[in-house]
């Protein structure tokens, strides 16, 4: 009796640290664009994330800058005519960013060296990459980049450390086996079970992610899809850029 009481509790154990898809809602997108609402529980929380598919042999990421606070995500996504965005990567409270930013080929602002800000999204030719700062070969040559962190996702593990206490609204770009990539928001996560939540082989239907980069979050969490009635899913706060997906 003891002894099944012991694997009773390693079981219950088990159960509650493996994330699994509850439901999957199709919703309505623009061409070449995919977008679906996933609720995932790990038998004890429940977590709902957007999540907006796109191959990287028919769409690009380009990122919006907007120093003087002129815009939302949403105006900022029309006038760019992007197919979906989301909120970019972190700055400092006089809307100066914190680290990398490259747009057209310009820097914005350069490099930093901090714990937080550990990757990057790059746009190097037509190709897109989530690269550690520490495999960042140059930025000369650079298309496009944003600078942010932590890693959630490598090499289709969750990244191991990962903080596990405090719950806020994340916004995570996927990259999966090329061209296959994603923008994702998740409504209330640590970073480590969003870590294990974008790992679950089964989330991203015939894919399963490699890598996984954290974006600004809690209250800079916004997401717009665009479409003949569009999605917002706004952001709380005035935030300094974003991440569009555009048509190559």
């Amino acid at each position: 009796m003891r002894y099944s009481l012991i694997l009773l509790l390693v079981l219950a154990r088990l159960a509650h640290g493996a994330w699994t898809v509850k439901e999957q809602t199709s919703l309505p997108s623009p061409g070449k664009t995919q977008f679906q609402r996933v609720e995932v529980t790990n038998g004890a929380d429940q977590v709902r994330m957007n999540v907006v598919f796109f191959s990287a042999a028919d769409c690009t990421l380009a990122l919006m800058d907007d120093p003087d606070g002129a815009f939302d995500l949403a105006s900022a996504s029309r006038k760019r005519g992007a197919l979906a965005a989301v909120n970019g990567g972190y700055f400092h409270p006089d809307r100066t960013p914190l680290g990398l930013r490259i747009r057209k080929g310009l820097e914005i602002h350069p490099l930093e060296r901090a714990k937080l800000l550990s990757g990057a999204m790059i746009i190097r030719g037509s190709e897109i990459s989530l690269v550690r700062v520490s495999e960042l070969k140059g930025t000369s040559k650079l298309q496009e980049a944003v600078q942010a962190g932590p890693f959630l996702v490598d090499r289709g593990l969750p990244v191991a450390g990962l903080e596990g206490s405090r719950k806020a609204a994340r916004t995570v770009i996927v990259a999966g086996p090329q061209p296959h990539f994603a923008l994702v928001t998740l409504d209330s996560t640590t970073l480590k079970d969003a870590g294990a939540i974008l790992a679950t082989p089964s989330l991203f239907g015939k894919w399963t992610a490699v890598r996984a980069l954290n974006f600004d979050g809690g209250s800079s969490t916004g997401l717009w899809v665009g479409g003949a009635e569009p999605f917002y899913q706004r952001e709380w706060r005035d935030v300094r850029d974003f991440v569009a997906i555009v048509l190559r």
